[in-house]
């Protein structure tokens, strides 16, 4: 019996050693394989890295309004006679719009042209008393003296013609004495009659008498010139006296006609400014454009400066707006910018920066503001222009504008959501081609709302890890691309 007991002992105690052996085995062996088992794959949203574009932007509200546009003020207190446009009427520089009355200057305007042709007629008379005062004085000057000198002028040839007389009379002397002389050498020789010779002592006898009379009358001439020239001496004086009269008469006819013609020309002027006055109650267009607002009708009166109607050039829209400091100091002249009516799905147009005040002022409560400003807040002043009307947008109207700041091109862009900044450096996980996200650094350039630049650390066609707030994403984590990821970034 000991030895049964014994026996059945030992056979208990080698059946517990081996199950207590399989059990450690089976262990082991389940130990084993678990360690060795790959992690179970996470599924995580996966985005495609590409190239796009990306801009940094502000967003403003502004008044929409056309080139040029103003609002017409009456020049004058009167009444509308008539309107000569509608609303949305095209009209050209120059062309009336609008007529005023005022009977008042109406009837000023025909007393001063009374007034001028009153002038004009006594002018005239004044200017034809200067041309007889001239006359006379012409003729003053030449009185007595015309015919005075036509006669010393009749004398002085008549001289000169005896004295050419008394010339020849004495080459005829003597020649006749000569041939006298000859005569009597040869009627001493006997070489001819005496009655001969006689004759030519009468020959110059009579050319002796021909000198003595030639010179007497050159003497008589000489005299008769002398005379007339003393006579004229003698009436120089009156003469003068005549010519000072009349210079006298010229003077006080010019001086009535300087004076008449400045009255004239200050009764031109007046004449000018009451034209004027009466010009300025036709209310004319100071630009091509269109009729946007009419705010008299006929025989409504008005008082200066009344609002009467606003123009605007349609061909161009500019948008007014008020920036803070803060951004305007971002803008620069020609950016480009997008404008679109506030509201969704709203058409959006093409623009750029026309201008920018270099100064900031503080506005009113009671003025124009953007939405995000506040009363007393300082501004800066900006326009921008739509590259093409839109003519569908409307003038005085709030619409949004985003002006483009900065832009980059056909670069690699990437979710801001996707990159992890923990680290000193950021980074991202990429997905490598065991399907394992990897940590990379990258650099980090232009930095819009939604997406990012990437100067470097990644390429075209990586697959990035979003980061998920509910499942494991860690490097060397096995991931799976959720059914939604996105393939693509938007620009």
């Amino acid at each position: 019996m000991p030895t049964l007991k014994t026996f059945k002992s030992g056979v208990q105690w080698l059946a517990w050693s081996g199950v207590l052996a399989l059990v450690s085995t089976g262990g082991w062996l389940v130990y084993i394989q678990t360690r060795n088992r790959p992690a179970e794959s996470v599924a995580l949203p996966v985005v495609t890295v590409e190239r796009g574009n990306i801009e940094t932007t502000i967003n403003e509200s502004g008044t929409l309004e056309l080139r040029g546009q103003q609002t017409l003020k009456s020049p004058a207190e009167g009444a509308v006679e008539q309107v000569l446009v509608r609303l949305g009427d095209q009209v050209k520089s120059g062309q009336p719009l609008i007529i005023l009355r005022n009977p008042d200057r109406q009837t000023i305007l025909a007393n001063q042209q009374l007034q001028i042709q009153k002038q004009e007629l006594t002018l005239a008379r004044n200017r034809q008393k200067v041309v007889e005062a001239e006359e006379k004085l012409k003729v003053a000057k030449q009185e007595n003296q015309t015919n005075k000198q036509l006669q010393i002028q009749k004398q002085e040839l008549t001289v000169a013609r005896n004295r050419q007389k008394v010339v020849e009379a004495e080459e005829q002397l003597k020649a006749e004495e000569k041939k006298l002389q000859e005569l009597e050498a040869l009627d001493q020789r006997g070489f001819i009659p005496k009655n001969e010779l006689r004759t030519q002592e009468e020959q110059v006898r009579r050319a002796k008498t021909a000198l003595w009379e030639a010179k007497l009358t050159v003497s008589s001439d000489t005299i008769e010139l002398q005379n007339l020239q003393l006579e004229i001496q003698n009436t120089q004086q009156q003469t003068r006296d005549k010519i000072m009269q009349a210079e006298s008469a010229v003077q006080d006819a010019q001086l009535a006609v300087n004076n008449d013609t400045r009255e004239f020309q200050r009764l031109q002027l007046e004449l000018q400014k009451i034209q004027q006055q009466l010009q300025n109650n036709v209310v004319t267009a100071p630009i091509n454009g269109n009729v946007l607002d009419i705010k008299v009708k006929d025989g409504e009166g008005v008082q200066v400066r009344t609002d009467l109607l606003t123009l605007g050039d349609s061909t161009q829209e500019l948008v007014s707006l008020q920036l803070s400091t803060l951004n305007a100091a971002k803008v620069r002249v020609n950016q480009s910018a997008r404008i679109s009516v506030i509201g969704p799905n709203a058409q959006t147009f093409e623009g750029r920066v026309q201008s920018l005040s270099p100064i900031a002022t503080t506005s009113s409560g009671n003025e124009s503001q953007s939405s995000s400003q506040q009363a007393g807040q300082a501004t800066v002043s900006a326009k921008v222009r739509l590259n093409t009307p839109s003519r569908k947008l409307i003038p005085g109207s709030q619409v949004n504008v985003e002006i483009v700041l900065q832009q980059r091109q056909n670069v690699v862009v990437l979710d801001t959501e996707a990159i992890q900044r923990s680290e000193e450096k950021p980074f991202v996980l990429v997905r490598d081609k065991q399907g394992k996200a990897q940590k990379k650094n990258i650099t980090l350039g232009l930095e819009g709302l939604t997406n990012v630049e990437v100067t470097s650390g990644l390429r075209p066609g990586d697959q990035v890890v979003l980061p998920a707030a509910d499942s494991k994403s860690e490097p060397g984590t096995p991931t799976v691309p959720e059914d939604n990821s996105t393939e693509g970034n938007s620009e």
